[in-house]
């Protein structure tokens, strides 16, 4: 099929192709109006007491830093936390995740860190968000330790390293306007030819259709014609 045989097909069809065109500008219209996403994120460590959070530790030290740090991500991530969190005026959304050196189907958390993220279309409410967990996630830890009576200098603490602050998430308009500009061209080309192979298969079924109906009825042997004022 040649260009000028697609334009034939346009042209038959210019519904088709203002209906693409529509929906096209529409779409444009929404991405460009769209929110930018406001990302703010940092690193959450575990230590105990006063010990360098760079120290190596042994196993039987570290273990406990990092079952506490899987703990405290689930509890972070109840509907319990999340009420106190949006009763405090933190609006946005609120992820924890805990460092994984492998994969979700084979967790592999070696470190006792994880990352505490807030997201939104607000900046003030990323901020908002994001101070509002870090607090509850320090005075969870230390009503825990607490109620479990563990001496001041042996209790696990929470440092935020690596704030980046709330940060726009990078987007190409050039590359999502490329690929809406490509599914145009293709949409202008497949609709208007799949119509035109469809009017193509419909039109000879009516036609047959109508001759069909339009068939005199056969007359049965034996079958009267009736009889009119005039005896025809």
């Amino acid at each position: 099929m040649n260009v000028s045989e697609i334009a034939a097909i346009l042209r038959r069809h210019p519904l088709a192709v203002v209906a693409v065109l529509v929906t096209a500008i529409g779409i444009t219209y929404g991405v460009e109006n769209t929110p930018v996403t406001i990302v703010q994120s940092a690193t959450v460590v575990f230590a105990v007491g006063q010990t360098p959070m760079n120290a190596k530790l042994p196993s039987r030290q570290i273990d406990p830093l990092i079952a506490t740090e899987v703990m405290m991500t689930q509890v972070m991530l109840s509907p319990e936390i999340a009420s106190q969190v949006r009763a405090a005026g933190g609006t946005a959304q609120l992820g924890i995740v805990p460092e994984n050196l492998y994969s979700l189907q084979y967790p592999d958390y070696a470190e006792p860190s994880a990352t505490l993220t807030a997201t939104s279309t607000s900046t003030a409410a990323v901020q908002r968000t994001f101070t509002v967990a870090a607090g509850l996630l320090a005075r969870r830890m230390a009503a825990l330790q607490t109620q479990a009576m563990v001496p001041p200098t042996e209790r696990i603490r929470t440092v935020i390293i690596g704030d980046t602050g709330p940060v726009a998430q990078p987007g190409s308009h050039v590359r999502v306007l490329g690929g809406i500009a490509v599914i145009t061209i293709v949409a202008l080309v497949v609709i208007p030819v799949f119509l035109d192979r469809y009017r193509d298969l419909v039109r000879p079924q009516r036609r047959s259709g109508r001759r069909r109906h339009s068939r005199p009825q056969p007359r049965w042997p034996g079958s009267r014609r009736p009889v009119t004022q005039n005896g025809r």
